[in-house]
């Protein structure tokens, strides 16, 4: 029986704690909800765990070495920046992630955070100001869409049927991916002097850690509309917050934030045009329930000698 240490709080609600209980049944492992979840509480179970879970939270090099039994870390999202995947690999210890499950969902987040910053929904209830103020119509408007995972993609077929113009700044630049789509592969500096919108779909790595800067944003278009929904650290918050006071750019949407969560004193809060979420945008019935399927089965396979569908460091695999 395998032992799994839930090390994240988000873990210990209903709609987490009794889809997992319920996949795993019946599995011969135990999933352990700790007391609290600073390291201090931690480390009492880390020497017994042979399976980690963390959503947001970090797993970091005290807690690997701590675990000593440790053969795989999961996580029900894409992006692992938040587990120490270098040494995780050096001790021999899996890492999965799940990929595919919330593209849909994030992509819709998106455009409701373009249509909202761009017909002035703040506005409702002020009807006279609201009367007289014109929106920003998306059609044949141009978008620029940074990072081209599933999010990206799944932006770039909704921003088709709005009739946007489609420009992509990508690592690995693939129009095979963008059947019945017409996409322009651009360089980042084209995406940021030409795009009314801009997307933020990209992993952080430290290239693009601090990507979104006062720098980057000198180059901006005028009335450019900046979303983000990769991580919080790619763009300079108080740079940003500059940039739209100074009107430089229009505004914002932020499903992720620096830090994380928004202090309620920081000044973007008292910002209409600033629309801001709490890192829920991935959060509907069918993701959840598709990222725990999935989540469940890295473990069992992990946790049975099998090599998962969502491992990361492969290069593990058969040492553990």
């Amino acid at each position: 029986m395998g032992r799994i240490l839930a090390v994240d709080p988000l873990l210990t609600s209903p709609a987490w704690k009794l889809e997992l209980q319920k996949k795993m049944n019946g599995t011969g492992n135990e999933i352990i909800y700790p007391e609290s979840f600073e390291i201090d509480v931690l480390k009492h179970y880390l020497p017994e765990t042979d399976a980690i879970v963390t959503v947001f939270s970090q797993v970091t090099r005290e807690m690997i070495s701590q675990a000593t039994n440790l053969k795989v870390i999961v996580k029900p999202g894409a992006g692992i920046d938040n587990i120490d995947l270098k040494f995780a690999t050096e001790s021999r210890v899996m890492v999965c992630n799940v990929e595919g499950v919330r593209g849909q969902a994030v992509s819709e987040h998106v455009f409701l955070m373009i249509l909202h910053i761009s017909r002035h929904a703040w506005m409702r209830d002020a009807q006279e100001e609201w009367k007289h103020t014109l929106g920003v119509q998306l059609a044949k408007k141009k978008i620029g869409i940074v990072g081209l995972g599933n999010i990206g993609l799944h932006v770039a077929q909704i921003a088709k049927g709005f009739g946007m113009e489609i420009y992509v700044n990508t690592r690995t630049p693939d129009s095979s991916i963008c059947k019945g789509i017409e996409i322009k592969f651009v360089s980042l500096e084209t995406i940021f002097r030409i795009s009314d919108f801009i997307v933020l779909s990209l992993p952080l790595v430290k290239e693009t850690r601090g990507l979104i800067c006062k720098e980057t944003i000198s180059l901006m278009k005028e009335n450019c509309i900046l979303v983000n929904v990769s991580r919080g650290e790619i763009v300079v918050t108080d740079d940003l917050y500059y940039g739209i006071k100074s009107g430089k750019i229009y505004g914002a949407g932020l499903d992720v934030t620096d830090p994380e969560p928004l202090p309620k004193n920081h000044p973007l809060w008292s910002l209409e045009n600033v629309f801001i979420s709490p890192h829920n945008s991935s959060r509907t019935p069918e993701t959840q329930n598709l990222a725990i399927e999935k989540t469940c089965k890295n473990l069992t396979d992990a946790l049975s000698g099998l090599m998962p569908l969502g491992l990361v460091n492969s290069e593990v695999f058969g040492e553990i």
